[in-house]
């Protein structure tokens, strides 16, 4: 697919393949020979991404910016693995980043650097090119040959792993959507689900929520409810049923792009971050965070105004009122996102 956003419209070059379900939105440009795999998603709407020639995007993997704050760039060759997340950044020539990867807000990844699988490369970091990238946060491990790093763009596009390295967790890809019962979802008339989002079972959006693209949102025998003006971005996966119980996300509520989770309770005004990884029988109380590419344990009980951080996640610090003034301006912008693209 390809779709306006206001009256920008995608410019892609010659040779474009797209797999199933995979999008391309608002003020994308695009060298020759992209291609998409299935779902994978490009969405320019609150800023510009520039896309250079012979991009290889793997299957849900995610692009986007920083609405009116930070473009992507992505230079020639790029490979960005399956459920790789690039967002708001620049990326170099020849660049890989991995299966489930994560290059964040304002960082500069030089020519020819490679983010292992399920690293995160925190925002306004800048590193130098020639270099493998590993960890949360992601630090230099050692130089890259120019030909070994070519065996790994082949890799990910042939969709192998990258050995000998750890595999990175991911969640199953092509989602079919299945459900115990007749229960079917309920939309107030002002929430929007994007056309490439997959919603199942006993999902309830009230006024102004959102489902972004690639979504999958999957009840099962159980509930999934979010309230008003909460939204859920691109490629994020919530999946419960009646064994692990209701996920309820109450109102102003922000699930960043690739997000998993499962069951629990999230009160208002409370934000997971992009990348993050939630266990079930979740709590979070009013206006606490989990942080980017947090591995959450099931369980885990979040305190109102903190954030917790970390692989396994552990208490950082209380939020600032800078934060929570830049959560409240995400479910603002979220809000006109969705009236733009249901032509509200």
């Amino acid at each position: 697919m390809q779709i306006r956003y206001q009256h920008y419209t995608p410019e892609i070059g010659d040779g474009a393949r797209f797999g199933a379900h995979a999008l391309v939105a608002g003020r994308t440009t695009a060298g020759p020979d992209l291609r998409l795999e299935a779902y994978a998603t490009v969405r320019a709407d609150g800023e510009a991404i520039t896309l250079g020639a012979d991009t290889w995007l793997g299957t849900r993997a995610t692009v986007h910016i920083a609405h009116d704050v930070y473009a992507t760039t992505m230079g020639d060759g790029v490979t960005v693995g399956r459920y790789g997340l690039v967002h708001a950044c620049t990326l170099g020539d020849g660049v890989v980043v991995a299966d489930a990867a994560t290059v964040m807000d304002g960082a500069t990844l030089g020519a020819h650097a490679l983010v292992m699988p399920g690293s995160v490369v925190p925002p306004r970091k800048t590193l130098a090119g020639g270099m493998i990238y590993a960890g949360s946060p992601a630090v230099p491990v050692r130089a890259i040959e120019r030909d070994e790093l070519a065996r790994y763009h082949a890799a990910l596009r042939r969709g192998e792993p990258l050995e000998p390295y750890t595999l990175a967790e991911l969640p199953p890809l092509r989602f079919p959507p299945a459900v115990s019962g007749a229960a079917r979802p309920s939309l107030a008339t002002t929430s929007f689900v994007a056309a490439t989002a997959a919603l199942a079972g006993r999902v309830e959006l009230d006024a102004d929520a959102s489902i972004y693209f690639a979504c999958v949102v999957d009840a099962g025998d159980s509930r999934i409810a979010l309230g008003r003006r909460t939204n859920v971005q691109d490629n994020s996966f919530l999946v419960t049923d009646g064994l692990r119980g209701e996920l309820v996300l109450g109102n102003d509520v922000t699930v960043g792009h690739n997000v998993r989770m499962g069951s629990g309770r999230v009160a208002d005004r409370c934000l997971i971050g992009m990348g993050a990884i939630v266990g079930d029988h979740l709590v979070m109380e009013e206006g606490a965070c989990i942080a980017a590419g947090a591995h959450v344990a099931p369980g885990t009980h979040v305190p109102a105004g903190w954030i917790y951080a970390g692989r396994p996640a552990r208490p950082f610090r209380e939020l600032k009122g800078v934060e929570r003034d830049g959560f409240a301006d995400i479910v603002r912008v979220y809000a006109e996102y969705s009236a733009v693209y249901a032509g509200r």
